[in-house]
């Protein structure tokens, strides 16, 4: 089994209702601990994180570790954001089911990590009061 890095840059402001207190936002592991990923100078947050992988039963790339949520043909990674007593009040979806084969050879030839941006500027809520989570399409490339 073979290991890629990913690396996603966190630009946005968070959902509307959420304490903003310091570690109260990050990436999602199996256990639901929170990997509160670097800040940046410009505001957004990196998070560099290392999965594991190999082929699914139809030969696509099947991800593991810590971070890899869901089925194996549905992996995806989880951002969250609770109040400071752990209370989740949002999680987003970043499928991983984007990544090919070509990606992950080329990634680990050059031994850079799969880099993608997530811009999360206009947070919403439903009609009562709730944060809107869900799925974001997001797209893996080699800087």
């Amino acid at each position: 089994m073979d290991s890629i890095r990913l690396r996603l840059i966190y630009d946005g402001n968070g959902p509307l209702k959420w304490s903003r207190k310091p570690g109260t936002f990050g990436m999602q592991d199996k256990s639901g601990h929170l990997d509160l990923g670097i800040p940046a100078p410009d505001g957004t947050v990196l998070f560099d994180l290392t999965l594991q992988v190999k082929p699914g039963k139809s030969s696509e790339p099947v991800f593991s570790g810590s971070f890899a949520h869901g089925p194996p043909g549905g992996r995806f990674l989880y951002l969250a954001w609770c109040e400071s007593q752990g209370t989740l009040t949002q999680r987003i979806k970043l499928p991983l089911g984007g990544i090919a084969w070509d990606d992950v050879r080329n990634a680990f030839d050059q031994q850079k990590p799969l880099v993608a941006v997530l811009l999360d500027h206009h947070p919403r809520v439903t009609s009562t009061g709730e944060n809107i989570g869900g799925s974001r399409p997001i797209s893996w490339v080699l800087l």
